[in-house]
């Protein structure tokens, strides 16, 4: 008997191992794995150009709050948003433009942030608290002294503040709205709660002037409690019955 293989069967047997589909197999097994990386959709033109948007009105925010009106450079704007110049021109051509966008972007924050607020506070136990932290976070915040800083700049923005005064006024008017519907359906009568309301965001208003001058944010906390204490007393005497049980549980 000879040893030797019939070359037709080792002829077949190379063909056949030549043939077999086992690399492109493991291939597309590799492909199909559940190991294989997962890649983030890109996003749209649109949206690269709102983060853009943004970023430069959070930068441009934050220098009018740090060197006021009059010393905003847009040059530094990009910069700090680290994006190009012309990125910024493409969005905001002027200086003009980027103020009247941070004014209304501002108002816009405020507005949504602070009708939430409201909005929740009619479940609230103590509204007159949520009005103060509200009323705080504006007045004592960066927003309300963008605002102050461009309405107190000289008569080169005349155009700025007649632009810009109305949609602001009408920002704040509507916040106050919105609170003075919260006090009120807590059972309070709505001359009464427009008195306690007005009184109460003057009293915070003076505060952040007065931060100017004297930073003291326990005396602020302090003096507010006081009075809180001043209004639940002024509604206990004044709301009859029910409502002055209520007054006094506040």
């Amino acid at each position: 008997m000879s040893n030797s293989r019939d070359p037709k069967q080792t002829g077949q047997r190379l063909s056949g191992t030549l043939q077999s589909p086992a690399p492109r197999q493991k291939l597309r097994s590799r492909r199909e794995s559940s190991s294989e990386p997962k890649y983030a959709p890109r996003r749209t033109q649109a949206e690269r150009s709102e983060t853009t948007r943004k970023q430069l009105l959070d930068a441009a925010t934050k220098l009018i709050r740090q060197k006021g009106f009059g010393g905003l450079r847009t040059i530094e704007v990009a910069s700090v948003a680290g994006v190009s110049r012309g990125a910024l021109m493409h969005h905001f051509p002027s200086k003009h433009a980027l103020v009247v966008a941070v004014l209304t972007y501002v108002n816009e924050v405020t507005f949504a942030q602070s009708t939430r607020r409201a909005q929740l506070a009619r479940s609230s136990k103590d509204p007159i608290a949520e009005i103060i932290k509200d009323a705080q976070d504006f007045f004592l915040g960066d927003y309300f002294f963008i605002e102050l800083a461009i309405a107190m700049s000289d008569e080169s923005t005349r155009r700025l503040r007649r632009e810009t005064h109305q949609f602001t006024r009408q920002t704040r008017f509507s916040i106050e709205a919105a609170w003075l519907d919260t006090l009120v359906s807590s059972g309070i009568p709505r001359q009464l709660a427009s008195d306690v309301l007005s009184l109460t965001l003057s009293a915070v208003r003076g505060f952040s002037v007065r931060m100017l001058i004297e930073n003291d944010p326990e005396q602020f906390t302090r003096l507010m409690n006081v009075w809180r204490g001043i209004v639940r007393q002024h509604l206990a005497s004044a709301i009859p019955g029910k409502l002055r049980k209520q007054g006094r549980k506040s």
